[in-house]
């Protein structure tokens, strides 16, 4: 009893028992960092205007406005497009690998293939056919160094033997081919068993031909105006060469080269000089400075042109004979002398060819002056 009274009375027992009650306090808060709730109201209206005049745009309310404003909004939107040059084009498939095709820097500048296809086609055009067993022939004793390939059909081999051996040596090649692919390359089955790749030949101007020929005590020119026939060509160069002339005038001297013209000439073109002419009074006065006589021959007597009769043609050692395929009336008045030949009633005039061989006879019947 005694010990429960003494417990009672003791104040350090008597605060063990209370519990211990904590108290918070109110914090000091900065009444100039709280906004009020006007300003706060304030700032949500000035948001929602400014929202308001973003939407504006697309708030039309005719169709024409509907369709503007979808045109804005489509011109928003950033599409992504690849570069068709490096990557695959959209209609490819997705599972496709994509390869990205970067150019390669061209080591030379002949590695471009735009210019391997410029210097094939280039060199093509320096080159043609030559085909006929005479014509071959020619080619081979004149200028064997432009041959560049032969084609034989198998009988023509020995006909050709000195060729064979010829080209053997110096590594070119040749061919043994049948009639069908003979016809292919030649491009016409009038090719003899025989056909040749050759360089064409290099054309000379009227200043060069004269510079080169200019200690001859003889030289005689043909100038032909106008023609087009490579199988006329051909032919009054075969009769042109068979008399001695030693130069052809032409505008375009590359039909010489022709292989048609080539194959009727049988060879003889090969002995003619080719020589350019753009202007033929301008080339023919270059050679009346030189001394040369210029001889105007037409295919048929006109009234228009004084003539005189081929029978009665002299010719000098130096002659430039000018024919034409149809009378050019400018270029006969400026020849030294214009002759024609007599014809009857029935035919007044003959072909080109015919009538050239008939003036050449002239340089053997008639003694050079």
């Amino acid at each position: 009893m005694n010990d429960q009274s003494s417990s009672n009375g003791n104040p350090l027992t008597e605060d063990k028992a209370k519990p211990t009650v904590f108290y918070a306090t109110k914090s000091n808060v900065n009444k100039s960092n709280k906004r009020s709730k006007t300003e706060r109201d304030k700032q949500s209206q000035s948001s929602f205007a400014k929202r308001n005049e973003s939407r504006k745009p697309y708030q039309g309310t005719g169709r024409a406005d509907r369709s503007h404003n979808h045109r804005e909004h489509d011109n928003r939107i950033e599409t992504f497009k690849p570069r068709s040059r490096h990557l695959a084009t959209s209609t490819d498939s997705p599972w496709k690998s994509r390869v990205q095709k970067s150019e390669q820097l061209n080591t030379f500048e002949n590695d471009h293939p735009a210019s391997f296809e410029q210097q094939i086609r280039r060199q093509r055009k320096q080159e043609t056919l030559v085909y006929s067993e005479n014509s071959c022939k020619a080619v081979f004793a004149k200028r064997p160094e432009s041959i560049i390939k032969a084609f034989f059909l198998e009988e023509k081999t020995y006909e050709f033997k000195a060729l064979i051996a010829w080209l053997v040596e110096h590594r070119l090649g040749y061919d043994i081919i049948d009639e069908e692919r003979m016809n292919k390359i030649a491009q016409t089955p009038h090719h003899g068993g025989v056909c040749l790749i050759v360089k064409k030949r290099a054309t000379l101007s009227t200043g060069n031909y004269l510079s080169q020929h200019i200690d001859d005590k003889k030289n005689y020119v043909l100038a032909i105006d106008d023609i087009n026939n490579p199988h006329n060509l051909g032919a009054i160069a075969r009769t042109a060469a068979f008399f001695n002339v030693n130069g052809l005038l032409l505008r375009q001297p590359d039909l010489l080269d022709n292989g048609a013209c080539l194959r009727v000439s049988e060879g003889g073109s090969e002995y003619l000089e080719p020589i350019h002419a753009d202007d033929f009074i301008a080339s023919l006065d270059q050679f009346k400075q030189q001394g040369y006589q210029i001889i105007a021959l037409l295919p048929c007597k006109i009234n228009s042109l004084k003539a005189e009769n081929l029978a009665k043609l002299s010719v000098s050692a130096k002659t430039v004979f000018v024919i034409f395929q149809q009378i050019n009336t400018k270029l006969a008045n400026f020849a030294d002398k214009i002759v024609y030949l007599p014809g009857s009633d029935t035919m007044p005039a003959l072909n080109i060819s015919v009538l050239t061989g008939i003036l050449l006879t002239k340089l053997t019947n008639t003694k050079a002056k």
